[in-house]
């Protein structure tokens, strides 16, 4: 070949290694376009509130928009499922409680992902107390008050719960173990559905988050009998909690965490780690999550990994000690 032809193959080749470079670059940036953030459970509940403090400010660090969606359905199996089976390309994340990572797999034969093989952690964003409540209305002073009105009415009263398997559900079933009662848990799609069924008199208590239900005991609407904590909540200090009533057990909390799906390249996860970072930290979604009553504290891929891992067991466990394990 003389020298002409070596200068057209060079070219050539060139021009094939600067489309191929062009390409990966591509390919390597991130994002590039919107992101769509799942909800797995429906409009006005904790999950939905929690997701909504970060959103805005999520999507102006990534400099790209962030479509907040409500996939509601199977105390989050569904939503959660959807993530899971989507492109990995970190166009598909999911802001999420742990009810369907720790407890829907501990209890419900539909649930067919494994939440710590199939979710990649990228950050915690708080956790909101749980309570029991009733109207302002209602005869019941205290959770005493309640629980001796239950015994002597097996079977009466209905509390509505964000969804089966949740944490107020799981707590109300603690409850009724503990306490030999029989108060019948009524679910809904979130939290948010279960509150106006309560003022409407549609059941007679709820088992929900500080966050759904906070507002509307501030506004004298309704009544809290207690915290599900160990110590009392700072917004609520007259309503003791679930420990110091002779109920120590009785305190699971909804946290509330950012992940994707397992595969999502790496570069993906180095962008989003440092971002989410700084906007679950930022003063703006601090002051948002203290008006709604979440406990803002802040987790590392690592450290929300390793509360999964823990609270899966912890579930299991518990799950089996009430007769409430996927049989």
């Amino acid at each position: 070949m003389d020298m002409k032809g070596w200068k057209i193959v060079c070219l050539i080749s060139g021009i094939i290694l600067f489309a191929f470079c062009g390409v990966c670059l591509a390919q390597d940036k991130y994002p590039i376009r919107p992101i769509e953030l799942v909800i797995p459970f429906s409009a006005g509940g904790s999950a939905d509130l929690a997701a909504r403090t970060y959103a805005d400010d999520l999507s102006k660090a990534l400099k790209v928009s962030i479509y907040a969606v409500n996939r509601a359905g199977g105390s989050g199996i569904q939503g959660v499922a959807f993530v899971t089976k989507s492109k990995k390309d970190g166009y598909t994340l999911l802001g999420v409680t742990d009810t369907p990572l720790i407890i829907m797999p501990a209890i419900s034969k539909e649930v067919t992902y494994d939440p710590v093989k199939d979710l990649v952690p990228i950050g915690h964003l708080g956790y909101a107390n749980t309570m029991f409540a009733v109207r302002a209305d209602a005869p019941y002073k205290t959770l005493k008050d309640l629980i001796d009105y239950a015994r002597q009415n097996p079977g009466k009263l209905k509390c509505g719960v964000g969804g089966i398997g949740n944490e107020g559900n799981f707590n109300m079933v603690l409850l009724n173990s503990k306490e030999k009662i029989n108060i019948t848990s009524v679910p809904f799609l979130s939290g948010g559905e279960a509150l106006p069924a309560l003022l409407g008199g549609h059941v007679d208590l709820s088992s929900n988050t500080v966050a759904t239900l906070g507002s509307q005991i501030k506004a004298g609407k309704l009544r809290g009998l207690a915290i599900a904590s160990k110590k009392r909540h700072p917004d609520f200090p007259d309503i003791p909690s679930m420990a110091e009533l002779g109920h120590p057990d009785i305190t699971f909390a909804v946290w509330f965490g950012l992940f994707a799906p397992t595969g999502v390249p790496r570069h993906v996860i180095d962008v989003l780690t440092p971002v989410v970072a700084k906007v679950f930290q930022s003063p703006s979604v601090t002051k948002r999550c203290d008006t709604l009553g979440i406990v803002h504290e802040y987790l590392g891929p690592a450290e929300l990994g390793k509360l999964l891992e823990t609270q899966v067991g912890t579930i299991e466990k518990v799950a089996r000690e009430v007769g409430m394990q996927k049989k």
